[in-house]
């Protein structure tokens, strides 16, 4: 795996502009890895992009899961599975077939 990219920001906006930017020089977002030191969002071509010390109960978590596509329950996703280090979430298509289609 290589880093494309290490996040210095501290804003959810600054996370948005951070991964629409990685995002055009990337393929598409695979998984979210949150781990007790940081976030990792991998492509199919396991190129990540690294957020250090984002992790559960940190602010930005859940921008950095919404901006990857991330499928992910709002009510738990800062709880850390029971006996791991390490929690994965699925990225999703971010634009579904037909969607401008749809009134």
């Amino acid at each position: 795996m290589s880093v494309a990219g290490n996040f210095t920001g501290s804003t959810p906006e600054e996370v948005a502009a951070f991964l629409a930017d990685q995002r055009q020089r990337m393929k598409p977002f695979r998984r979210v890895i949150v781990a007790a030191e940081r976030t990792r969002v991998v492509d199919v071509n396991r190129n990540e992009v690294v957020f250090p010390g984002v992790t559960y109960g940190h602010a930005l978590l859940e921008s950095v899961l919404r901006c990857a596509g991330a499928s992910f329950d709002p009510t738990n996703f800062h709880t850390p599975p029971t006996g791991q280090t390490t929690r994965e979430f699925g990225c999703t298509a971010r634009y579904p077939w037909a969607h401008d289609r749809i009134l």
